[in-house]
């Protein structure tokens, strides 16, 4: 994400006001690769496997986002939570027709991650035969001026998109700690067997957790439209991204995964504005290939006991 601003390789004021510049242009884009990481470690701390269509969850949420908004003329927040919710109806499907099918087949957990990435494919024709292939503009609810603090420029969109997302990660850490459906997916991710043991449906919870994760990447999508346009195509690269983010939190470490979303967005922003904006899907792989290979754990596994 290519921001406006000096560009300053020396030391002093400057470059220590350039360097902080960076770092606040990087926490919107972290946010997004945080709410789409939440998603796949959900989804794999519950039911074991990687989810291959969460990216295109985020492109869902961005085009029924935009079809209530532009189209339909809902205000944003009601586009918002209306198009969480489709979104996570489709989750859910996508558990009930391609886990639970080649779970009741024995199919090893390969064909499951085929499975995924056949919805992410399907999901993309779909969203192009329905949309088109032109790029859609989304406008910001709250304009695209930025406001001067100092030597500092804040973007309202960017103020939104952390805003949001850290609410919405309250959110999601409330559910599972303080609610019952919450607490039973807690235990199916740390003892699946035991869990059944105890009365809870494991089966449920991994739909819950399907349903919640693809909320939330529809929350990403619909969030970060504005500084994008809206395209069939546009789930590729950010759920790539918040895999990433992910594995270098910790993969099925709901904290990590949100640490690891901010991570990433920050190395990227100082690294694209110190050496250029052209590298920064280099640099966010080199990150995941050098935390593979020093902690492959993640960086923040072990910063907390549970899981979930």
């Amino acid at each position: 994400m290519k921001r406006a601003g000096v560009h300053s390789f020396g030391g002093g004021p400057r470059g220590e006001r350039d360097t902080m510049q960076y770092l606040i242009n990087g926490l919107p884009i972290g946010a997004i690769y945080a709410l789409v990481a939440l998603g796949y470690s959900l989804i794999y701390a519950s039911a074991g496997v990687l989810n291959w269509s969460q990216g295109d969850m985020v492109m869902l949420g961005a085009y029924i986002g935009y079809s209530l908004h532009r189209i339909a003329g809902w205000n944003f927040i009601l586009s918002l939570l209306c198009s969480m919710i489709s979104v996570a109806v489709v989750g859910a499907a996508v558990k009930r027709t391609v886990l639970s099918t080649l779970r009741a087949r024995s199919a090893p957990p390969i064909n499951v991650v085929i499975g995924t990435l056949g919805v992410a494919i399907i999901c993309r024709n779909i969203a192009l035969g329905v949309w088109g292939p032109d790029a859609q503009p989304f406008p910001s609810p709250v304009g695209s001026s930025p406001i001067q603090i100092g030597n500092l420029r804040i973007v309202g969109q960017d103020t939104l998109i952390v805003l949001t997302g850290i609410g919405l990660m309250l959110l999601l850490q409330y559910f599972l700690k303080f609610t019952r459906e919450g607490k039973a997916l807690r235990a199916v991710a740390q003892d699946r067997m035991a869990a059944a043991l105890m009365g809870i449906d494991p089966e449920l919870s991994d739909t819950l957790a399907f349903a919640t994760s693809a909320a939330m990447g529809a929350a990403a999508g619909i969030l970060i439209a504005p500084l994008f346009f809206v395209t069939f195509n546009m789930g590729a690269g950010i759920g790539l991204k918040g895999f990433v983010a992910a594995v270098v939190g910790g993969l099925g470490n709901i904290p990590g995964a949100i640490a690891g979303g901010f991570f990433l967005g920050i190395i990227e922003s100082v690294a694209g504005g110190r050496i250029s904006s052209g590298y920064r899907d280099a640099i966010s792989f080199a990150v995941l290939i050098v935390v593979l290979w020093l902690r492959p754990s993640g960086l923040f596994s072990r910063t907390v006991e549970d899981k979930v």
